[in-house]
Formats: structure tokens, C-alpha cells, sequence
């Protein structure tokens, strides 16, 4: 089945539900390390990209996942990312989205750099954003110890994980190649 990013703001609603939902799941308790989550400031109301990327990934009637960006706009830099899949058996549609969103990024607003933290206790993301870097594109931008506190009160290390823009087009060529 297919699926379409939608500006959150569209699907406000659901996506609220969704997100207050996932914040009483353990599970999810590095996704929401800085707070409760408030409809009010993490949900854009308007169709506004110029400061930050509040999207939806919409598969069928189903919000299955959520992207979360920040803008540096003086360097066209996205400085901090946030995705929570709300669906783990639409674990791959979200994986084809965020690919796409990072087209979109790179090639459309002109993104230089695209960075995002991990908690190091955070295992799965961890795990996926590992493989990410291993048999797609980025780098490992650095560590912080005891840089990040769950909503449970766990503390732990956070990794930096960067992609630029040229690393992506070189990505984006090599791949070209090999299909």
C-alpha cells in the first residue's frame, strides 16, 4: 500500500491523539526526554517549513509515523530530528518516507547538512540509525556523555550522527549505478 508525507498540521487531530498515546508507552520515553508532549508547540498549526519540519507519514487512512525538524536558516541546516513510527508493522513504509523526506531536504530546500542525536540507551533507534550509516549514508559527528534523560529519569550518553549534502549526492549516485 502506498503512503504520502502530509504537512502534520493536516492530520492534527489524529496525530495529537497519536502522540499523547505514545508518550504513556515506556518504550518510547527517549522520544519524549524533553517534556511532555504539548499539541501547542510540537504541531505546527500553520503550513510553516521556514523554521521547522513537522510532517506525517500517512499510509492509507493511518498516520503511521511522524518527522520532526529543526532549521539553523543562516547555514540551511537541519539541527535536530525527531521520528517516532507509531505503527511497528509499517516500520518499512516509514523507512521509504524518510528517504524521500531526505530528498526533499537535499534536493528541494537546498539542505547542507542534516543532524540528529541518539540516546546510546535508546537500543532500537540506536540499532537502526547504525545500520543507517553502514549501508546508506553519514558519519558519526561526535558523542556526548551524559547528554540525554528519559522521561524516567534514565541518563544516558548521546551519539551525533550527521549527513551533508555531499555525502548524500555521492550516496544518491552510487546507488543510481548499481540498479
Amino acid at each position: 500500500m502506498g503512503y504520502s508525507i502530509e504537512p502534520s498540521y493536516a492530520v492534527s487531530a489524529e496525530l495529537t491523539r497519536l502522540l499523547i498515546k505514545a508518550g504513556a508507552d515506556p518504550e518510547n520515553q527517549w522520544f519524549f526526554s524533553d517534556g511532555a508532549f504539548t499539541p501547542e508547540t510540537m504541531i505546527e498549526r500553520v503550513p510553516n517549513t521556514w523554521l521547522h519540519e513537522n510532517f506525517a507519514v500517512v499510509s492509507g487512512k493511518e498516520v503511521a509515523a511522524y518527522f520532526e525538524g529543526t532549521w539553523n536558516r543562516p547555514l540551511d541546516i537541519i539541527t535536530s530530528f525527531r521520528l517516532i513510527v507509531f505503527n511497528k508493522s509499517k516500520s518499512y513504509t516509514a523507512a521509504c518516507a524518510f528517504f524521500e523526506y531526505l530528498d526533499y531536504l537535499f534536493c528541494a530546500r537546498g539542505c547542507n547538512a542534516f543532524n540528529w542525536i541518539v540516546a546510546e540507551k535508546n537500543r532500537h533507534a540506536y540499532r537502526v540509525y547504525e545500520k543507517l550509516l553502514r549501508d546508506f549514508c553519514g558519519h558519526h559527528a561526535g558523542k556526548r556523555h551524559c547528554g540525554q534523560k528519559s522521561y524516567a529519569g534514565e541518563v544516558s550518553d548521546i551519539i551525533l550522527y550527521e549527513i551533508t549534502r555531499e555525502e548524500y549526492f555521492t550516496w544518491k549516485a552510487e546507488k543510481a549505478v548499481h540498479v
